[in-house]
């Protein structure tokens, strides 16, 4: 049932590329378009932050997303939100993402992310960072994520 319910999730997530905050550039990375990779701005005090990105897949294969790495936070992970075993809403570690082929997968606050633990640095509007995202068949990529100012109609944006 939990996996059903990261199933819808992430079909809600594949119509969601027009919502990023910020188009940003595209990355290719085999048949993989890697694009509009923003997070919010950050308060001294956050100690995490949460990334979106799209991910769309061009090719006949499906491929993963398999690492996410930044030089100033402790670790990543990729996360979800989902409803567990006794009905209420939890946030779930996902140790891969998928990406059929012909998908575009668009990682959106309140659905999935890429967390950023142990973050050693704050975040401003209009600044941005490199993060290193690693696919198991695309290979490795570089992309710049950018940061928005935080929106007050989303604050589970803000960490």
């Amino acid at each position: 049932m939990r996996n059903l319910l990261i199933g819808a999730a992430m079909t809600v997530m594949a119509a969601g590329a027009a919502i990023a905050h910020h188009a940003g550039d595209t990355y290719p990375v085999g048949d993989l378009v890697v694009s509009h990779a923003w997070t919010y701005e950050t308060a001294a005090v956050g100690h995490s932050t949460k990334v979106y990105l799209t991910i769309a897949n061009n090719g006949d294969t499906a491929d993963r997303l398999v690492d996410a790495r930044v030089d100033f936070a402790g670790q990543t992970v990729v996360q979800a939100q989902a409803i567990g075993a006794d009905g209420t809403l939890g946030v779930q570690d996902v140790a891969a993402l998928r990406i059929e082929p012909g998908q575009t997968l668009t990682l959106q606050p309140g659905a999935m992310w890429i967390e950023l633990e142990s973050v050693q640095r704050t975040f401003k509007d209009g600044q941005h960072f490199h993060m290193d995202l690693t696919f198991e068949t695309a290979g490795a990529v570089e992309i710049d994520v950018w940061v928005n100012e935080v929106d007050e109609h989303d604050a589970d944006g803000a960490s």
